[in-house]
Parts: structure tokens; C-alpha cells; sequence
């Protein structure tokens, strides 16, 4: 009888060890360098993404902590990162955006500061070669559970309209790609007198967007 109690015992914990092993992220000290131009996460690792609305918050903020929608060249921003459930990898970077708030290819602007609480956030530059060390992509350091992430922005120039846009992954198989809220979007405050005209479906389907974009063009002409 013990000796059946045994081999059950040791059969439980063949099938279940593996299984609380695999708690975290494979990309356990930040999301690997063919993601920096994709935000794209490997498909054989993680599965494919959720299409729902991501459970976080992301808020940016000025000098005075009041959120912002327009950036001035110089001045330090802040981007918040609140999670409603917990995350323990993600992609930042600020991408640029065309007048309707189309993103201009894999193109970033301005840069992002490092300070000493990206230790506490478990944070790093997602550095992808000794000869291009722009400040302009941020990962996870570790894989520890997160709710929140604050990080620091500046462009010493006007660079057009700027989107923050986030990969972010609570474990491996559950991860929201891409995403870009529009409370992460910033226009120059040289457009505040003539603001640009941002189609708002961009930050719900931006291929829909640009759909509705073609249409009224061609109406147009």
C-alpha cells in the first residue's frame, strides 16, 4: 500500500513540477532584440495575441504631474504604467506619427531616461548593438510580477507627433501587442493653434482607420 502511495506521490510530482516551473517568461531579462522595429513577440514562444482591450492604464504626465497632450522640446515627461491584473514583461517606445496619427513605419523620437528606481521597476534599454546606443526602447530587466511601471521622456526638438507603443506580457501565452492608447499620444505643442487631424479610430483599429482615411481622400479627389 505505501509502496502504491509512493508511485502515485512520485507521478503527481513528475506532472506538476513542470508545470509551476514554467511560471514566468521565457524571455525572463527582456523581449529579444527582433521585436525592436516589430513589437512583434515570437509566435513558436508566446502564441498569438489577445484581441481584447489590455487591462492596464497608461497615463503621461508633465513637469506639474498634469496629464498631457502636447509635448514642448526640452521639458520631461512621465509615462505611467498602471496594470489591473499583473505584467511581467513589456516593449515601450516612442513611435512617430503622421498628422492623422498613422505610425511612420518602425521610427522613433526623442529618448527615454534611466534613473534609479528602474531597478525597483525592473527596467533596462533594450540595447541591440555596440554601435547604435539610443535611449529609445525600454524592456523588462526581470520577470517579476508588475503593476506598475513609470518611465521618463524628452526630445530636445520638435519630432512631429509622438505615440507611445506597448508589448507588454503577463506570461507567455497572454500578451497584448502593439498597443497604442490614445492617452499615450502626444502632438507637438507647436500644433496646439492648428492641431493635427488625428482620426480617433487610429487607437482602435488602425487598419480600419486608414480604410476610413482612404475613403474620404478618394471622395475627396
Amino acid at each position: 500500500m505505501h509502496r502504491k502511495l509512493e508511485i502515485l506521490w512520485g507521478f503527481v510530482v513528475f506532472m506538476f513540477v513542470p508545470i509551476l516551473a514554467m511560471d514566468g517568461l521565457s524571455e525572463t531579462t527582456g523581449f529579444h532584440c527582433m521585436t525592436q522595429y516589430s513589437m512583434r513577440l515570437n509566435r513558436w514562444l508566446h502564441g498569438e495575441p489577445r484581441p481584447t482591450q489590455p487591462p492596464f492604464d497608461l497615463t503621461v504626465l508633465d513637469e506639474e504631474g498634469n496629464e498631457a497632450a502636447y509635448y514642448e522640446p526640452g521639458k520631461i515627461y512621465t509615462i505611467r504604467l498602471v496594470g489591473y491584473v499583473h505584467y511581467r514583461g513589456l516593449l515601450i517606445q516612442p513611435r512617430l506619427c503622421d498628422e492623422h496619427g498613422f505610425t511612420i513605419g518602425s521610427l522613433r523620437g526623442g529618448r527615454f531616461l534611466e534613473d534609479n528606481n528602474w531597478g525597483l521597476y525592473g527596467l533596462r534599454f533594450q540595447r541591440c548593438s555596440h554601435w547604435n546606443m539610443d535611449d529609445d526602447s525600454v524592456t523588462h530587466a526581470d520577470d517579476d510580477k508588475k503593476f506598475l511601471s513609470v518611465i521618463k521622456w524628452t526630445t530636445d526638438r520638435d519630432v512631429g507627433n509622438v505615440q507611445f507603443m506597448i508589448t507588454i506580457a503577463s506570461e507567455d501565452d497572454v500578451y497584448w501587442e502593439r498597443w497604442r492608447p490614445y492617452s499615450g499620444f502626444l502632438q507637438s505643442i507647436s500644433q496646439k493653434v492648428s492641431p493635427s487631424k488625428v482620426i480617433k479610430e487610429v487607437f482602435v483599429d488602425e487598419k480600419s482607420a486608414f480604410k476610413i482615411y482612404s475613403s474620404s481622400s478618394d471622395a475627396k479627389s
